[in-house]
C-alpha cells in the first residue's frame, strides 16, 4: 500500500513498543502492516506467559484482529461463546444471546487462554517481519525532539534507543507510565477475586459465560472446551502465599452454581484486586499508553484485554498515518480523547456489574433480580446488553461527559459510532463480504442513496466521485439492505475512519464531501509554535493538547528544572531521569486477570 512520503531531513527512527502482551503485539503488527519500522521490547521475549489471564475475545476484538489475519486462528483454537447467562441463588434471571448479533461476521465470543492468543498474534507479527527483543525499560527521556529509552538486556548490557514515538503497553505496573510522569486516577473500593483454570467434571454449560450471584458473593464460569474452565469467585479475604486451592473453588461452585461440578487439579490459580483506575492522560508528547498501562478495572464482563486491543488499533492507524504522511500530527491528540473516555465508561459499567453481583441486603437482591428478569422479558437486556458485551457500542462521539457516549433509543448511526464495515491488511476477513470493505489505513467515503436509487442519485454519485481527492476509496453501499435502519431514508455520504468509526455524515454533494474529507484528514494540524506530534512548544514548556486537555509534564522535564540546566546528551538526561524516578517512585496497581 503506497503512502505519500513527507520530506524529512533526518532518518526515520523506529516506533518503540514496550511490552509484548496482546496489546503490544497488536500495535506492533498493525504498524508493521502499514510500513512503519517498529522495535518491540519485552522482559520475557522467549515466549507467551504460560498461564491464562484474559480468557474471552469478544466480537469487536475479533473484527479488529481480523485486520491482521488473527481472528480465524483464534476461532479455530478457542471455544465458541454463544451467550452470557445470569443466575441468582441458582435461579435463572436472563441471558444475552451473542448469537443474535446481526451486524458482525462474528456473532459470538471466543474463550481462549491468553497464552494462545499471544501465540497467534506472535505468528502474525512474524509474518509482517516483526520480532520481539528481550529487555527491560530502565529509563525514558522525553525532553528532547525525540524520546530516548534505556533498555537493559538479560546479560546486563544497556542500549539507548532513540525513537520517533514510545508506546507503553507494559501492563499495570507500567515503567513507561512511571517514567513519563503520568498518574492513574480513580476511586472506589478494591474487590478481591480468586481465579483458577482447570478441569471441572459435570453438566456445566459448554458455550455460555455464566454469572452466578448469591448473598455470599459472585461466581463466574467460562468454558475453554474439553472440560476445561475458568472459574472466578469473589472472596472476602485471602492471606495465603500460594494460589487458592481447588477446595476453595469447589466450595463456592457448590454454593453458587446452578449446575453441579467437581473441580479437579488446577493448572493455575491466583488472587487479584479488581481496581478501578484510568490514566490522567494516555499521551504525553511522543509517549503513549495502551492497555493495562492506561486503565485497570474489574474483570466483570472480561473487557480488559478487549479494551486494550481497541486502544492498539485506534493508536496504530493514526500513528502510522502520521509517520507515513497520510495525516497531520495533530490527529494523535484524538487518541487520548477517544480512548480515555471509552476506558472511563468501561470502568463504570464493569464496576456496576461487579457491584450488583456483591449485593447482600434483601431489598438490594430483590431489586436486582426483578430488574434483570424484567429487562430479559422485555428485550431490553438483549438490546443494550448485547452491544455492550460485544463492545459494539463504543463510540467516539464528541462528548463532554460519559452521558454523551451512551447509546440512544434508536439504531441510527451518528458521528463517532462504529459502522459495520470491515478492513484487512491482507486477505479480506472471512464472512465480512456481507458488509462493505474499508481501507485499513486511510479514510473511506461511503455513499448511501436512501430509499430510492433513481437518476438523481446516479448523477449525485457521479458528481461526488469526481470531486473526491485521488487516493480516497469511494464505495456505494446502497445495495446493503441492513444499512437502512442505520442510515435512514435520505441520501447520505459518510467519511469512515480506518477502524470503522464514522468521522462525518454529510449530504452527498461535492462541496460538502470535500469539506468533510478536508476536516477529517487535515484539520488535525499542530498549533503554531508547537512541534508536530510533541505536545511541547519549541521553548520547552508543556502545551495543552488540541482536545483541550493539558499534557502533563514528563519526569525528564521536571528533573532538568531541578538540576538547573538541561543535560545535552541522551545518556546524561537518562542519568538525571533515573535519579528523579528513584525519588518520586510510581504507582503499582494490581495486575488484572482479564
Amino acid at each position: 500500500m503506497a503512502f505519500p512520503q513527507r520530506e524529512d531531513p533526518g532518518e526515520r527512527r523506529p516506533v518503540l513498543v514496550v511490552g509484548a502482551g496482546p496489546v503490544g503485539l497488536v500495535l506492533a503488527a498493525e504498524l508493521l502492516a502499514q510500513g512503519v519500522a517498529v522495535r518491540l521490547v519485552d522482559h520475557s521475549a522467549a515466549g507467551p506467559a504460560q498461564h491464562s489471564r484474559a480468557s474471552v475475545v469478544w466480537p469487536r476484538s475479533l473484527e479488529l484482529l481480523g485486520r491482521i489475519g488473527a481472528s480465524e486462528p483464534l476461532i479455530e483454537l478457542g471455544n465458541r461463546l454463544d451467550s452470557v447467562q445470569y443466575y441468582s441463588d441458582k435461579r435463572r434471571l436472563g441471558a444475552i444471546e451473542m448469537s443474535r448479533l446481526t451486524d458482525t461476521p462474528y456473532p459470538f465470543g471466543v474463550v481462549v487462554p491468553q497464552d494462545t492468543t499471544e501465540e497467534v498474534i506472535r505468528t502474525r507479527l512474524a509474518a509482517y517481519g516483526g520480532e520481539i527483543e528481550s529487555g527491560s525499560l530502565t529509563g525514558l527521556d522525553a525532553s528532547g525532539p525525540r524520546p530516548v529509552a534505556e533498555v537493559r538486556r538479560a546479560d546486563g548490557r544497556t542500549e539507548l534507543i532513540e525513537a520517533e514515538y514510545v508506546i507503553g503497553a507494559d501492563g499495570a505496573h507500567s515503567a513507561v507510565r512511571r517514567f513519563a510522569g503520568i498518574e492513574l486516577l480513580g476511586a472506589g473500593d478494591d474487590v478481591l477475586f480468586a481465579i483458577g483454570d482447570g478441569p471441572v467434571a459435570g453438566d456445566l454449560d459448554q458455550h455460555a459465560l455464566v454469572y452466578c450471584y448469591s448473598r455470599s458473593g459472585a461466581l463466574g464460569i467460562a468454558p475453554f472446551g474439553d472440560g476445561q474452565y475458568r472459574l472466578a469467585i469473589s472472596v472476602p479475604d485471602w492471606r495465603g502465599e500460594q494460589g487458592p486451592p481447588p477446595e476453595l473453588f469447589q466450595r463456592f461452585l457448590d454454593e453458587r452454581s446452578p449446575r453441579p461440578g467437581v473441580v479437579g487439579e488446577l493448572d493455575w490459580s491466583t488472587i487479584f484486586r479488581a481496581r478501578r483506575r484510568v490514566a490522567e492522560t494516555m499521551r504525553a508528547g511522543r509517549v503513549f499508553l495502551a492497555g493495562d498501562a492506561a486503565h485497570v478495572f474489574s474483570a466483570a464482563g472480561a473487557q480488559g484485554m478487549n479494551t486494550g486491543i481497541q486502544d492498539a488499533v485506534n493508536l496504530a492507524w493514526k500513528l502510522a498515518g502520521v509517520v507515513r504522511g497520510a495525516f497531520e500530527p495533530g490527529i494523535l491528540d484524538t487518541y487520548d480523547s477517544d480512548r480515555r473516555l471509552a476506558a472511563e465508561r468501561i470502568v463504570l459499567t464493569t464496576a456496576k456489574q461487579t457491584g450488583w453481583g456483591l449485593f447482600k441486603r434483601r431489598h438490594e437482591l430483590a431489586l436486582r433480580d426483578v430488574t434483570v428478569r424484567l429487562a430479559h422479558r422485555t428485550g431490553v437486556l438483549q438490546r443494550f446488553g448485547g452491544p455492550l458485551m460485544a463492545q459494539h457500542d463504543v463510540s467516539y462521539r464528541p462528548a463532554e461527559s460519559l452521558r454523551d457516549t451512551l447509546p440512544g433509543l434508536t439504531r441510527r448511526i451518528r458521528v463517532g459510532d462504529r459502522l459495520p464495515a470491515f478492513a484487512a491488511h491482507d486477505e479480506p476477513q472471512p464472512g465480512a463480504e456481507r458488509w462493505p470493505s474499508i481501507d485499513p489505513a486511510r479514510l473511506t467515503l461511503l455513499l448511501w442513496a436512501g430509499d430510492r436509487q433513481d437518476s438523481a442519485w446516479l448523477a449525485a454519485r457521479a458528481s461526488v466521485s469526481a470531486a473526491v481527492p485521488e487516493g480516497v476509496p469511494v464505495r456505494d453501499v446502497s445495495a446493503w439492505p441492513g444499512f437502512a435502519p442505520l442510515l435512514g431514508a435520505a441520501p447520505r455520504a459518510l467519511v469512515v475512519r480506518p477502524d470503522g468509526h464514522v468521522a462525518a455524515i454529510v449530504p452527498p454533494e461535492a462541496t460538502a464531501v470535500r469539506t468533510a474529507l478536508r476536516r477529517a484528514g487535515s484539520s488535525f494540524r499542530a498549533m503554531d509554535g508547537v512541534r508536530a506530534g510533541s505536545g511541547l512548544r519549541t521553548g520547552g514548556a508543556p502545551e495543552a493538547a488540541a482536545g483541550g486537555r493539558p499534557t502533563p509534564q514528563g519526569a525528564a522535564v521536571d528533573v532538568t528544572a531541578e538540576a538547573g540546566a538541561v543535560p545535552q546528551s541522551p545518556a546524561a538526561r537518562l542519568t538525571a531521569l533515573a535519579a528523579h524516578a528513584d525519588r518520586t517512585g510510581g504507582h503499582e496497581p494490581g495486575e488484572l486477570a482479564s
